[in-house]
Formats: structure tokens, C-alpha cells, sequence
């Protein structure tokens, strides 16, 4: 059974669903007694307001992780409890946007920044690790992908656009895998936001398998539910807070029980 396992969650198209699955995905393992770290390298911060109770009164960030002038003293200060039990977080502002400049002054080795900090200590600490990335291909994503193990790439049923998303991770992945994280692999596409009643989702759906490959691709889908929006826009909620007893809180079990087994058969 594989410890320590370090997970990016991207797609450098918007509204795919990475949150939604960062927070979700981690919650249905912590449920399941898994000891959890989300770290939240996307400065708008939407997996920090959903998990913690009071975001406000955090010092201790990505941002200063990332931050070139601080100086780390012990990370377990950078790394907060969460709503759900088994699940920690190290949160994020918006302020880190601010960095973008200055870590690419400092490239390349501003890539290695978030590795360097966290990377051992994690993989020691906890069981699986999440990094939810923002919407873009960036010096933020970069250093996600540079930390992670595996990467996996969420996508929308109903937006062909999303596809497109794919393909700018994976080209990145391969550059980085060349660059400095030759173990980094591509682990599955998971497809979000399913509304079978619609053809175009079902269009879409064939499309993903025909370009990738079945073996590529969650088994386990997420419906679309008006819940998940709920669950990642107001503080401090999961679609286990807001209706466990959902179709959307099914999948993500479901979901996590094949993510599991996926390690576990290695």
C-alpha cells in the first residue's frame, strides 16, 4: 500500500470542477479514517474559505511558503485542522497573486519552492496529499506539478472547451517531468459535471475516451448538482456538510474507493 501520495489536481481551463474535487475527494477519504493534507496553491483560495472555520485569522499561508524573503521554521505551523476530521489544510490568500512576479524573477529554481518546503515532511505526515491548483498554467501550477506524485486532471461533461485544458497539462507534465520530476505521472481524467439527459455531455464524454482511453479515466463521474456550488462557495462546506445523503456525496465516495484502489493494487 502506497503512504504519502502526492496528488495535483489541475486544468488550466476555469469552472471544471478542481475545487469541487479537491475538497470533496479529500473529505470522502478523511470519512474513510485516511489522514488528509489539501494544500491550496490557487491564490483565490475557494478550497481555504469552504474547509476552515475562521480563514480570517490564519498567519501562517501558501503565500509565505512561496514567499522567497521568509524563512520556514517548522511547517506543521503552516498546516490548520478543517470541518471535517482526518483532514488538514495549508490555506491560501489572495495576496499570493502578488508573487507571480517575483517568483519568476527567481526562475527556475522559484519551480522547487513549494517541494522544498513541504515535500518531505508531507509525505512522512499524512497518507494522501491534494494540491488544489488555480485555473492557468503558472509559476503556482509549476510548482504543484514539481511537488506532486501524480496529477489528476478534472474535466466538465459540458464543455468541449475543457478537453483543450487536458492537453495544456499533460504537455506541461511532460516538460517538467523533463525539467526537474521525472516520477511525475499522469493518473486519471475525472469527468465532472455529468447531465446525462443531454446529448452534448454524452458527445463530449466520447470524446475524452476516444482521445485518451478508457484506462486513462475515472470510472466514477460526478454529477451536476446545484449542491456543489453551494458546498464551494459557502464557508465552511463540503457535499458532506450540505447533504451526505446525496447523489453528489455517492460519487464521491465511490470516487474515493477507486482512488484507493488504485494505490492499494500497486
Amino acid at each position: 500500500m502506497n503512504k504519502g501520495v502526492i496528488s495535483a489536481i489541475s486544468n488550466y481551463k476555469g469552472g471544471v470542477g478542481k475545487t469541487i474535487t479537491a475538497i470533496n475527494l479529500s473529505a470522502a477519504l478523511a470519512i474513510k479514517k485516511k489522514k488528509i493534507l489539501l494544500i491550496d496553491i490557487d491564490p483565490q483560495s475557494d478550497s481555504t474559505r469552504a474547509l476552515l472555520q475562521n480563514p480570517a485569522s490564519i498567519n501562517k499561508t501558501v503565500y509565505h511558503l512561496l514567499d522567497p524573503d521568509e524563512k520556514i521554521q517548522d511547517l506543521q505551523d503552516f498546516i490548520h485542522p478543517t470541518i471535517h476530521k482526518n483532514l488538514s489544510i495549508i490555506p491560501n490568500i489572495t495576496e499570493t497573486s502578488g508573487l507571480e512576479i517575483p517568483l519568476a524573477q527567481n526562475f527556475p529554481e522559484s519551480n522547487l519552492y513549494l517541494r522544498s518546503a513541504v515535500h518531505d515532511y508531507v509525505k512522512k505526515t499524512f497518507d494522501y496529499i491534494f494540491i488544489d491548483c488555480p485555473p492557468t498554467l503558472s509559476i503556482f501550477v509549476s510548482n504543484a506539478l514539481h511537488c506532486a506524485d501524480c496529477v489528476i486532471i478534472p474535466t466538465d461533461a459540458g464543455s468541449g472547451n475543457s478537453l483543450e485544458g487536458v492537453r495544456g497539462v499533460l504537455g506541461l507534465m511532460e516538460s517538467i517531468k523533463i525539467a526537474g520530476n521525472p516520477e511525475l505521472k499522469f493518473l486519471k481524467i475525472l469527468i465532472n459535471k455529468i447531465d446525462r439527459r443531454k446529448s452534448a455531455h454524452k458527445a463530449n464524454i466520447d470524446a475524452i475516451n476516444d482521445r485518451f482511453g478508457d484506462e486513462n479515466t475515472f470510472e466514477t463521474s460526478i454529477p451536476t448538482s446545484t449542491l456543489f456550488e453551494a458546498a464551494e462557495t459557502i464557508t465552511k462546506s463540503t457535499i458532506f456538510t450540505n447533504d451526505a445523503s446525496s447523489k453528489g456525496a455517492q460519487a464521491f465516495r465511490t470516487l474515493s474507493k477507486e482512488f484507493l484502489g488504485y494505490f492499494n493494487n500497486k
